[in-house]
């Protein structure tokens, strides 16, 4: 590639990164959404900058010359061999570390081992009301929430052993629900209506699930989402009192985050996916 090439490449670069910004503008700054989007408006806008460089154009300026029938064949032959998918050629103008919200979804980590302490009720019902704010078609709110704390988790436990026909020697318990202090139980509960097929409903309660998770996360707590082919047996779904249209979709396993596990987070080298292999056209 040449010089001059070259520099004409940084040049749309440079363009398509200040339309982004603009986009970004527009779209996040009404609602300061966290403290990168405030940065973004204080620094000038891609137009601001444009009319303060902008100069008039001389009077001996060289009209353009029509666009020959050439070069328009050789415009679409080009659009043609472009290759399907994502265009990942504009700079992404996201700070994902500065942002509260995107930081605490892509540093979230299901914790298995959970330390005693767990949040109260009262912080419970704080976090749910927040994520009540989960996509909803026609705001069904079809989900709900069971607290299981103490010897409930012994009685879940019962249920799961009946539902896979475990028989145990006297004196042995199922340990598994007693992994963490606290389990919430996540219910699918749909509505009737004609235009929110069941499926659809499903996914909120699924996305009201996990948006629980980030907000627990968020707040300092751990969480294990379990399940397991028992989930809607009809031991367990007797002991959760599910109706006949009910979806239990498994249990949140909440506490506190063991320190050990604190000290390595910082350094944690998981790589998250390339979002490539999630992206398509049509």
């Amino acid at each position: 590639m040449s010089k001059k090439a070259g520099k004409k490449r940084r040049q749309r670069d440079v363009g398509a990164c200040d339309v982004t910004r603009d986009r970004v503008r527009a779209h996040f700054l009404d609602g300061q959404t966290g403290p990168w989007a405030r940065k973004l408006g204080a620094e000038p806008s891609a137009t601001d900058s444009a009319d303060s460089t902008e100069t008039a154009p001389s009077n001996d300026a060289v009209p353009s010359t029509p666009t020959s029938s050439s070069s328009s064949s050789e415009t679409a032959a080009s659009a043609a061999s472009r290759p399907v998918g994502p265009d990942y050629s504009v700079p992404s103008s996201i700070d994902i570390v500065a942002d509260p919200v995107l930081h605490a979804i892509s540093t979230r980590r299901s914790i298995s081992k959970l330390g005693p302490e767990t949040p109260n009720d009262a912080d419970l019902r704080e976090l749910i009301h927040a994520v009540s704010s989960v996509a909803d078609h026609k705001g069904l709110k079809p989900w709900r929430f069971i607290i299981i704390r103490g010897h409930d988790r012994n009685r879940l436990g019962e249920a799961l052993d009946e539902a896979g026909n475990v028989q145990r020697k006297t004196g042995e318990i199922n340990e598994k629900p007693l992994r963490a202090e606290l389990l919430l139980a996540l219910v699918a509960s749909p509505q009737d209506n004609p235009k929110v097929p069941e499926w659809e409903q499903h996914a909120t309660a699924a996305g009201a699930g996990h948006l629980l998770e980030l907000a627990l996360w968020q707040a300092g707590w751990g969480v294990m989402w379990r399940s397991g082919n028992l989930t809607n047996e009809p031991a367990v779904r007797r002991l959760h009192r599910l109706k006949e249209s009910e979806l239990l979709m498994g249990w949140l396993y909440i506490g506190a985050v063991p320190e050990r596990y604190r000290q390595r987070l910082p350094n944690s080298t998981r790589p998250l996916p390339d979002p490539e292999q999630f992206l398509d056209t049509l």
